[in-house]
Parts: C-alpha cells; sequence; structure tokens
C-alpha cells in the first residue's frame, strides 16, 4: 500500500490523491471504485465514505498520469492500455489483502476495467462497469475500433472534452482536455472483453452493468451484445441496470457534475456493491 501511494509525487493535487478508507482490519467485503478518464479518486469522495458506513474497506487508486495540479498537463500522452491495467490490477490484489470478497467498480474507461476484472480473474467478487466505453458516442462497434486505430497511427492531438467551456469545464480539478492516443489506448481493453466474451465464460463470480440511457459518450447497444454473450455462457451471474431517468450525461459519479444526479445514481450503485453475489442488487 505504502508503494502505491509512493506514485502520489507532489505534482499530484490533495484530493487527487490514492485514498483508503480503512476499518483497521480485513472485512467481510471490500470495494475498489476506480475513477474515470481525466479524472481522479475526488470524484468518489462522496460516494465512498457511504460504503465505508456499511462496513466497507474502500480503496480509490489513482490511475496512472491523472491527478495532476497543472489541469492543462500533457503527462496523459504517456498513458497505455498496459500501465493502465497494471495499476489497476495492482489495486485489486491490494484489496485481496483487505477484505474477503472484491467488488470492484468503475466508470467509463474505468468501466472497461472493471468489465476486464469480471471476464479475466475469478478473485473478484463482483465487477460493476458503469458506462463502459466499448464503442465511443453512438459508433458501432467497427467503426469505433477503427477511429480508435486510426487515432494512434495519426499524431496525437489534445482535444477539448467541451471546446465552448474550454479550461471552464467543471469539475474544476479533471482535466478539461483529452489527448487522442490514451483514449485510443483505453478502448483497446474493451476490445481485449469483446474477443474473450465470445470465447469463454466470465470469471468473477458476478457482474453488474450500470448504463444511462441517455448517455451520449457510449454505445450503449454495443456493451448490451457484451452482456449477450455472459449471459449466453453463464446467465446466472450477470445483473444489468439502465437509469431511464438522467439527464444527457456521461459523468454519473461525480458530484461537481450538475447533470449527475447522484440522489438516484449513489443510491443504487451502493446496493450493487453491497449485495452477495448470486443477489440481484
Amino acid at each position: 500500500m505504502r508503494a502505491f501511494k509512493a506514485y502520489d509525487d507532489d505534482r499530484i493535487l490533495p484530493q487527487a490523491r490514492t485514498a483508503l478508507l480503512d476499518h483497521g482490519a480485513r472485512t467481510p467485503l471490500v470495494a475498489v471504485l476506480l475513477h474515470g478518464f481525466t479524472n481522479h479518486p475526488g470524484q468518489y469522495r462522496k460516494f465512498a465514505p457511504m460504503v465505508f458506513d456499511r462496513g466497507v474497506n474502500v480503496f480509490i487508486p489513482r490511475m496512472p498520469e491523472q491527478g495532476d495540479r497543472d489541469r492543462m498537463t500533457r503527462r496523459l500522452s504517456k498513458l497505455t492500455a498496459e500501465n493502465l491495467l497494471a495499476r489497476a490490477s495492482e489495486a485489486v490484489d491490494i484489496a485481496c489483502g483487505l477484505g474477503d470478497r472484491v467488488c470492484v467498480a468503475g466508470i467509463s474507461s474505468s468501466g472497461l476495467l472493471c468489465a476486464y476484472f469480471g471476464q479475466h480473474r475469478s478473485d473478484v467478487a463482483r465487477a460493476i462497469p458503469i458506462s463502459p466505453v466499448f464503442a465511443i458516442l453512438n459508433l458501432p462497434y467497427w467503426l469505433s475500433t477503427a477511429l480508435a486505430h486510426t487515432m494512434l497511427v495519426l499524431p496525437d492531438m489534445f482535444l477539448w472534452w467541451d471546446p465552448r467551456a474550454r479550461e471552464q469545464q467543471r469539475p474544476a480539478t479533471a482535466y478539461p482536455q483529452f489527448p487522442t492516443h490514451a483514449l485510443a489506448q483505453t478502448v483497446r481493453i474493451g476490445e481485449d472483453v469483446y474477443a474473450a466474451c465470445k470465447r469463454e465464460s466470465f470469471a468473477a463470480k458476478s457482474i453488474v452493468v450500470m448504463t444511462n440511457k441517455n448517455d451520449p459518450a457510449v454505445n450503449n447497444d454495443v456493451t448490451g451484445r457484451v452482456v449477450h454473450c455472459w449471459k449466453a455462457r453463464r446467465p446466472a451471474g450477470i445483473e444489468t441496470f439502465e437509469f431511464t431517468d438522467l439527464p444527457r450525461n456521461h459523468d454519473i459519479i461525480d458530484p461537481d457534475n450538475p447533470k449527475a444526479r447522484i440522489d438516484i445514481v449513489y443510491p443504487r450503485l451502493l446496493e450493487g456493491i453491497l449485495a452477495t453475489p448470486g443477489q440481484a442488487p
């Protein structure tokens, strides 16, 4: 754990550092909360205590190259699928020592990480991918992957999440820009899961997929295809939940996002984390 926190040097915002809410002993359940692309652990600052108060150890690791004090940093251009997976896998390894059952939940690109762990790790009791980006925007899967591969061979470009708001975009501590190479690297993780779910059953005890019907950033139909493959091989371990009454919005977790409606999302996510594998959330 000390080695993990050592990743956070003085360039990292205090609220963006790796966080552990620890009861001082192993607990029956430990939750790993993975933040979204260009965000940081502060994304869970209001939700994590809700989980902790239920007797759960909560680990919120900072993903590589994110959480810098300089919001206009270019460090995220170094991100690869391999180092993102390595950091997240290290976090799950640590969590295995903090509790009897491990639940890992994450949004967006980290939703893909959760899907990856659900597919490949038998020591995960529950994986909760939230709004996973198996396909960018509303693009068909083939076009999304072709676009990602093209981005990787073209020069890296930094694009505004919101060209109108630019640096004023909320939350005020997340990066307002993203590099095209890093976005394409996250898509590679989804490609692995998309292929693997067609070949073999998932390894985790259970998977709960949560989506927003009005999400403009992802193609939920492609996520549905992954769920279909999982159910075809092992129907008992899969649950889905679609938020149908949320605004048009992708980040449904961050309390600084005025469209997040955490009053609706947090209770449902908490139920998903606390439910016993095999029991519907």
